[in-house]
């Protein structure tokens, strides 16, 4: 399922209608745990054992759009997925001085309290633009980073999500404020997008959502920044993903590898076969050495 009349920009709020029904047979289910990232209560599981690897979700999603991800690479890893501040059952702050990098610190505060020194550090969306910050901030926290259907966010960006930020700052359920902040000519969604927003309205909270988008101005990252990254990175998104957006980020971060799936979109190439295979086949690739 796709809404399809999303522009790149704001390509993450797929998750909300997407992620309910990709998740609903999702597994394994395991323990919540919590820590206090700096007096924010974060949500986190921890899968497996092996070289560990961080998952960071994507806008109005949470943890579990990773659950077949995580049943896969459990097998050989230990993968650590947690819902960022806003979203899911972490706390949801109202002020948007408590993202922007904030959200960066949380990645390393969980790696500090889990005594974890480097990781494989994974986002996609949203959470992808917070691995791309962070590859900048904290480059000596990362084994890999996987940079997923996100190019990091510009001021282009944050101006195309204002209307969305305006409706949910105004106290209005994110699936309305979806609705409202489609352009006019978009294509009307179908009865099944509609329940599936709707269906995961009591899990957000408006006002935190609207927090996080105006946080993001944060999280812009000078081009220039990286190119002098050295951390082993893959960028990956759907080839119908609006692929040209990803242009700029090649001039800069020139020594990733860069991998388009085919026939896929924001939601799909996530969801894909593909995408489990070629990320496996990357951290294959970079897995270190036995001490």
């Amino acid at each position: 399922m796709k809404l399809r009349y999303l522009r790149s920009s704001s390509l993450c709020l797929l998750s909300a209608a997407v992620w309910i029904l990709f998740t609903s047979s999702a597994n394994p289910q395991t323990e919540d745990q919590f820590f206090s990232s700096d007096g924010v209560k974060i949500r986190y599981i921890v899968v497996g054992k092996g070289e560990p690897v961080i998952l960071v979700h994507g806008f109005a999603g949470n943890l579990d759009m990773w659950r077949p991800l995580i049943a896969d690479l459990a097998n050989d890893y230990e993968v650590i997925a947690f819902d960022c501040r806003g979203h899911g059952k972490s706390d949801k702050p109202h002020e948007p001085e408590q993202y922007g990098v904030e959200m960066v610190n949380d990645i390393v505060r969980l790696m500090d309290h889990l005594q974890i020194k480097k990781a494989h550090v994974m986002g996609y969306s949203m959470g992808g633009f917070i691995v791309v910050k962070m590859l900048v901030e904290y480059p000596d926290r990362f084994l890999t980073a996987v940079i997923g259907g996100s190019k990091g966010v510009t001021a282009e960006d944050l101006k195309e999500q204002e209307s969305l930020t305006k409706y949910l700052q105004s106290g209005m359920s994110f699936s309305e404020a979806v609705i409202a902040a489609a352009p006019p000519d978009a294509p009307p969604l179908s009865a099944e997008q509609r329940e599936a927003l709707k269906r995961d309205d009591p899990n957000h909270d408006p006002k935190a959502l609207a927090a996080q988008r105006l946080g993001n101005k944060e999280l812009i990252v000078n081009n220039e920044s990286l190119k002098t990254n050295k951390v082993p990175t893959l960028v990956i998104y759907g080839g119908n993903d609006h692929p040209e957006r990803f242009d700029d980020l090649k001039k800069s971060l020139s020594n990733a590898e860069y991998v388009a799936i085919a026939g896929a979109g924001h939601a799909g190439a996530v969801q894909s076969r593909e995408f489990l295979k070629d990320i496996r086949a990357f951290l294959q690739e970079h897995q270190q050495p036995h001490q």
